[in-house]
């Protein structure tokens, strides 16, 4: 019989919004975490109300339901002073706190490390900012594609007379998000051997950093500039033919490799001529010209087929309808579903580690606001009479309530 997920028994205080925090926090529930989304009164958390493509399934949209699972909601306005004692009941049971709060607003809430260390000094707290909460930056607003444009990052893809080109996803939030997820099991593991807890400051101007280490460092020990091709290779700082061609009927990528036998599998002469490692990166866009008056000749699936048989890499190029079809997705179970009292049936990402003892586990939809806030409370010792002050004095909400209960 396999255990309950590797987090069990933690328990998390999730203050944050949009996509760093709760994505995070997503991955803790993931694992077995015990995770309460803090969310406002009314309209709830910013992402309830801002999707991404403005993407809807019913009352819930495609943002909010990618970084809200294996979550419940209590909905309460920190600004009144009732609220002050949920929070310390809450955070004194705690194991994890998580925000994403610009520096200064944490404080003004009272949940600033100070603050919440006071009444659990075991805690592990966890801060993403843009930038850092100190330094010249640390009061910008730190969105993705801002942090994108500082990380250097735009200029390593296209071609030279290209201008900077942003990826197609939120790079700079997912990486924040995973670092913050990494640092908060180093932190509780730390506590479990020293039994301390601590904070943990995490920023995306770092993580988008941390994602390019190994072009940071051939431009810092290596002293080589990247530079642009003329052609659309992949990266600035791979040899010829590492990116992505044109076939018969779509598209493929080539990866690194020698070019010789690239040459033998495609049957050019002037590709086998080069066997020295660095003339891929010598004769890049020649190459990658060859390559390109080639591959036109085949379809995706035949040239894979060729290549494969000289071991050289190569793969398609897949739209998203293409990927939730592919047998490998299917078969690590990347696309689950899940049911859910408004939205019905919901087609989710899957969990992308693989436990053999205490496996990730789907155990709450993405909530409706508030929906958890009674049990929430009535677990942290607040009677039924009391919750009822508390809603008709505007502390806390709950949106299953009756509508008549909730005016």
């Amino acid at each position: 019989m396999k255990d309950s997920g590797a987090l069990d028994g933690i328990k998390v205080l999730d203050f944050s919004l949009a996509m760093s925090g709760p994505f995070a926090a997503q991955k803790l529930g993931d694992m077995g975490a015990e995770v309460i989304k803090i969310e406002p009164t009314g309209d709830g958390e910013w992402h309830r109300t801002r999707p991404a493509a403005n993407a809807w399934v019913n009352k819930l949209n495609s943002s909010f339901i990618s970084f809200n699972r294996n979550k419940r909601s209590l909905s309460i306005n920190l600004k009144t002073e009732e609220s002050k004692e949920i929070m310390k009941r809450l955070i004194k049971k705690a194991d994890v706190i998580i925000h994403n709060f610009r520096p200064g607003v944490a404080e003004r809430l009272n949940i600033d490390y100070k603050s919440v260390s006071e009444i659990n000094e075991q805690i592990v707290y966890c801060s993403i900012s843009g930038y850092g909460e100190t330094g010249p930056y640390a009061k910008r607003p730190g969105q993705d594609l801002i942090l994108q444009g500082y990380s250097g990052a735009m200029w390593n893809t296209g071609t030279k007379n290209d201008p900077p080109l942003p990826l197609g996803m939120y790079v700079s939030d997912a990486t924040a998000a995973h670092i913050a997820f990494e640092g908060i099991l180093a932190a509780l593991f730390y506590r479990e051997r020293k039994g301390k807890g601590q904070k943990v400051e995490v920023n995306m101007l770092n993580a988008v950093m941390d994602l390019q280490v190994q072009e940071l460092s051939v431009y810092l020990t290596g002293d080589v500039k990247p530079e642009r091709t003329n052609e659309p290779l992949a990266n600035i700082f791979l040899t010829a033919p590492y990116g992505v061609y044109k076939t018969k009927d779509s598209y493929m990528t080539l990866a690194i490799g020698p070019i010789d036998v690239l040459g033998e599998a495609l049957d050019n002469d002037r590709l086998r001529s080069f066997t020295e490692w660095n003339d891929g990166m010598i004769h890049r866009d020649e190459i990658y010209r060859i390559v390109s008056d080639i591959l036109p000749q085949k379809t995706t699936k035949e040239w894979i087929d060729i290549l494969d048989q000289y071991n050289f890499w190569a793969g398609p190029v897949y739209d998203y309808n293409d990927l939730i079809k592919d047998p490998q997705v299917k078969h690590n179970e990347m696309i689950v579903e899940m049911d859910h009292p408004t939205e019905g049936k919901l087609k989710l990402l899957g969990i992308p580690y693989k436990f053999s003892e205490s496996p990730g586990t789907f155990r709450y939809y993405p909530p409706l606001i508030g929906e958890q806030t009674d049990e929430i409370l009535y677990e942290a010792g607040f009677s039924q009479e009391q919750v009822s002050e508390l809603k008709k004095n505007n502390v806390v909400f709950n949106e299953t309530d009756p509508v008549e209960e909730r005016s």
